[in-house]
């Protein structure tokens, strides 16, 4: 049997649910929800996506998810490997992470985008976790409530816009039933069913225009990111992608990797590197070499460079 068809536009609001390969326990401690966090926060300013909530669980996550560009599939690709490779190497282990496919189901907004965030809200509730929703750490609803400001990506207005602001969701909230797990339209749509059909009708033209042209809107030009890197260390563009200067190398690898619509075994080809060792490389230089001042500065003076 097939998939089911992917359905990917400008504008589209999804469930997204994963979960750990044969109920593997994903987030064991603190460390792995922040990394976590932290993964989804860089990959949402590349892709431009808006996480509207999240619930991370310990063996699955829920994220309700906007994307402005119809690129769901390289964006949770990105989100899923990286934390794959962080889980594995601090767990010294080798193989699969995640179930091989995350579930993606589009939602309606102004008929299921209340019952929705009700439901990933109560997650902790039905899991026996906690006796209400807001006394959970990991989700969105922890930092509303709080009026937390220490996920810097995360903009809680985006969906108390839709639910009637504060005072909606604790009215949504205020009933403790439970709700059960919602039934999709053909496995993939929360919506009615005229709703879904139509979206169908246009997926054709989706397939169509979310190629390189409507994905590249917005992002900065490899070249010009190869330019800029040169210049800020005073060296040749030749000398840069040879790895004259490994500090210029890796700053250069960073930002084609946070600002271009470059993947990995792109930014390899340039190196004469494979892709995977473009990915450990980006996950030491994460981890280290920016909490260095100097790099942090380099990298920050470039970032205003390539984005006015």
């Amino acid at each position: 049997m097939s998939r089911p068809l992917r359905v990917e536009y400008p504008g589209a609001l999804y469930h997204v649910v994963s979960r750990g390969n044969g109920r593997l326990w994903l987030f064991k401690h603190d460390d792995a929800y922040s990394m976590f966090l932290d993964i989804l926060g860089e990959y949402i300013k590349k892709y431009y996506v808006i996480i509207h909530n999240f619930v991370i669980m310990r063996n699955h996550f829920h994220l309700v998810v906007e994307t402005k560009l119809p690129n769901l599939g390289v964006f949770m690709n990105q989100v899923l490997r990286d934390y794959a490779m962080y889980f594995n190497r601090i767990s010294r282990r080798r193989g699969s992470v995640f179930q091989r496919r995350y579930g993606a189901f589009l939602v309606q907004k102004d008929v299921y985008y209340k019952q929705l965030t009700k439901y990933i809200f109560y997650n902790p509730v039905k899991a026996r976790l906690v006796k209400h929703p807001d006394a959970y750490k990991w989700s969105s609803l922890w930092y509303i409530m709080r009026r937390y400001k220490s996920i810097r990506w995360f903009d809680p207005k985006v969906s108390l816009s839709l639910i009637g602001g504060r005072r909606g969701l604790v009215e949504l909230l205020a009933d403790q039933a439970i709700l059960p797990a919602m039934e999709p339209v053909y496995n993939q749509f929360y919506g009615d069913r005229q709703w879904a059909d139509d979206l169908i009708e246009k997926s054709k033209l989706s397939e169509e225009i979310r190629g390189h042209g409507l994905m590249e809107r917005g992002y900065i030009k490899q070249q010009e990111v190869i330019k800029a890197v040169a210049l800020q260390y005073g060296i040749t563009a030749d000398e840069l992608l040879r790895g004259v200067v490994p500090d210029a190398m890796m700053v250069l690898m960073y930002l084609l990797n946070v600002h271009t619509p470059s993947r990995l075994v792109e930014i390899g080809q340039l190196f004469r590197l494979k892709k995977f060792t473009v990915a450990q490389r980006l996950w030491r230089f994460k981890k280290h070499a920016l909490s260095n001042t100097r790099t942090k500065k380099i990298i920050g003076t470039l970032e205003k460079k390539l984005l006015r």
